[in-house]
């Protein structure tokens, strides 16, 4: 039936359930090229940047604002409670078309990008994701071997960053063009390294993260101009990947300010 301008769902059996419930698997997000977000912000503020909201799904208690869609469900809070993705949800979330992920000529005109060789733990991703976005950078590029970031543990890390930084799949091979057109390369990495005080940041830059476990791949180090450490005082033999990753960026953004 339907409730004001939305559609009321009263049966877990319905196939708009069946559907959400089903995009927190990745095979089937790739398939449909859908993904989910959760929260108030998070969904108003993917409209905003022009991401294609498919379906909203509300909960009879929601009173926060809904953003214009065509397709808009109400659940009873304990059916809605049945396929949230928080344990404090806010009591909406809505079904988006995946957008391109495609590298663009305009990745070539920025001056600060960062590639992300192999992150897997989502919370990491979505937090650099983040990171990134906080710290003013261009693009990131991630590799194929990095976690999908439609997954929703990422997207919920972003905190909307995911709407505000343009991002692309490639792998080291893009690192050549980028080294072609100015950019010198960064990669993360203790072994035969500078400190990443030492490194110049001013110019054309390419920061590259490693994965958590293995740091960043052989073959992706000799593409680097130089490779960065971060100054270990302590007993701690590493840092999480998402923590590296903001001191780095943070540097690199009081490089260019001093500049």
């Amino acid at each position: 039936m339907v409730v004001g301008f939305m559609i009321e769902i009263t049966s877990n059996k319905n196939k708009i359930i069946t559907h959400i419930r089903k995009l927190e698997s990745s095979s089937y997000r790739k398939k449909t090229g859908e993904f989910i977000i959760e929260g108030e912000r998070l969904v108003n503020d993917a409209a905003a940047n022009g991401v294609t909201l498919c379906l909203l799904v509300v909960s009879n208690s929601y009173k926060g604002s809904i953003p214009s869609c065509d397709n808009v469900y109400k659940l009873t809070d304990k059916l809605f409670d049945e396929i949230k993705l928080t344990v404090n949800s806010q009591g909406i979330l809505a079904v988006c078309r995946m957008f391109d992920l495609d590298f663009e000529e305009s990745f070539l005109s920025k001056d600060f990008l960062v590639y992300l060789d192999g992150i897997q733990d989502p919370g990491n991703m979505g937090t650099i994701i983040r990171t990134c976005d906080a710290a003013g950078v261009g693009g990131i590029i991630l590799s194929p071997y990095c976690a999908d970031v439609f997954n929703p543990k990422v997207v919920r890390s972003t905190m909307a960053s995911l709407f505000n930084v343009d991002m692309a799949v490639c792998d080291k091979e893009i690192l050549h063009t980028l080294k072609e057109n100015g950019f010198t390369v960064y990669a993360t990495s203790l072994n035969e390294s500078i400190s990443y005080y030492d490194g110049d940041f001013t110019g054309k830059t390419v920061i590259v993260i490693g994965n958590e476990a293995n740091g960043v791949r052989d073959e992706v180090l000799k593409l680097s101009d130089y490779n960065i450490k971060i100054p270990m005082v302590g007993k701690a033999e590493s840092l999480n990947a998402a923590v590296a990753t903001g001191i780095t960026l943070y540097e690199v953004l009081r490089q260019r300010r001093d500049k």
